[in-house]
């Protein structure tokens, strides 16, 4: 049994929000809890620390950019971190009772500001920051300290859960990112799929007019460049596009890493770990070699994957293009080949996924002797 102390229902503990998301919600535990919590069966949840032998006190931050501010400051009365955390949990803290795991999911972090967190919880005299554990979505960042962890969360296992009955969503007052879902689709097959609503970055337009000059090989929606004024005719519900589609061209956050200057994996690309698809990503320098690093496989020499290694974006986005270009090229034999050749290396990304998990829970149950 794991204690779960969460001091301040209905909202999170310490960083709260107005309203209940979908990425949060447990509906097994009626819980706001960070993902990986979301497939331990045997929690047993609790208000305070007082009398407990062992807890642990889980806190999401969404946004680091924002709460890192709290936790470099965590002294501070107004608004430093321990401000937010209740007396019994401090008290167990001390006693050794208990764990804090920040989980930093849903955006990245800067190099600066973590850090800068990470020298602020070096010290342990005033509250008990040696009880603090990070888990992050990035393997770089894991590695720099022992109490920095890259277990898998809400980017990576966020693509196994299967959407609740809305109705169950609307009487809690949760927010549901997708305003199509309810809507039935069909699509025709395509070789290719290119989720691409929102674009923010010059790359998305390159490969949005190449997907638009062969229609035929493309499912796509880059409703932008279509100059379509209402995205619903270009919003491509999941899973149907990805089961009408053979490989999955990824349009990756950040991928200029002027924002943040380590790879950030999102659930874009996970999502094809869960329905087994190849893929290719337009992302961030050594996207790739991060996804390695975490024990997944990638499709060289099937695909071309040296674009990984060249630092400059647009010189990497025209590589990528080539790849897909060579692809597109390709009869329907070698076509049919490259799947089938890629199928060994989709089922060990799902059993590797499927290891992290259950690694994550030999993880959480471990706490309990340290």
């Amino acid at each position: 049994m794991l204690n779960i102390v969460h001091d301040n229902p209905p909202n999170l503990n310490v960083w709260t929000y107005t309203k209940i998301y979908l990425h949060s919600f447990c509906p097994r535990y009626n819980e706001q809890l960070p993902k990986f919590l979301h497939l331990i069966d045997n929690l047993s949840f609790h208000s305070s620390a007082d009398g407990l032998d062992n807890f642990i006190y889980p806190v999401m931050m969404a946004e680091p950019y924002i709460f890192a501010r709290s936790l470099i400051a965590n002294y501070n009365p107004r608004g430093g971190f321990w401000s937010y955390v209740s007396d019994s949990v401090i008290k167990g803290l001390r006693e050794k009772r208990g764990w804090i795991i920040i989980d930093i999911f849903s955006e990245p972090i800067s190099q600066y500001d973590f850090d800068c967190v990470l020298e602020s919880l070096s010290e342990s005299t005033t509250f008990p920051n040696d009880r603090i554990l990070i888990n992050i979505t990035s393997p770089y960042l894991a590695a720099v300290n022992e109490k920095v962890l890259n277990y898998p969360s809400f980017q990576e296992i966020s693509c196994l859960y299967q959407t609740l009955r809305p109705g169950l969503y609307k009487s809690r007052g949760i927010c549901s990112c997708n305003p199509y879902r309810l809507k039935k689709a069909s699509y025709p097959h395509k070789r290719f799929l290119l989720l691409n609503n929102y674009i923010d970055f010059p790359s998305a337009y390159i490969f949005a007019k190449y997907a638009r000059k062969y229609p035929d090989s493309f499912l796509d929606s880059s409703c932008k460049v279509n100059k379509s004024k209402d995205k619903s005719p270009n919003f491509l519900l999941l899973p149907e596009a990805i089961f009408a589609t053979d490989l999955n061209i990824v349009m990756e956050a950040y991928d200029d890493n002027e924002m943040i200057d380590y790879p950030f994996v999102t659930e874009k690309t996970y999502r094809n770990i869960k329905y087994k698809k190849p893929f290719i990503i337009m992302g961030q320098h050594h996207i790739l070699a991060s996804l390695h690093k975490q024990g997944y496989k990638t499709f060289h020499p099937l695909i071309d994957e040296s674009y990984d290694t060249i630092k400059d974006t647009k010189l990497r986005s025209l590589a990528v293009l080539r790849e897909i270009v060579r692809l597109r090229q390709m009869t329907d034999d070698e076509w049919y080949r490259l799947i089938e050749n890629c199928k060994p290396i989709l089922e060990h990304n799902h059993n590797n996924l499927r290891r992290r998990i259950k690694q994550t829970s030999a993880w959480l149950e471990g706490l309990k002797d340290l």
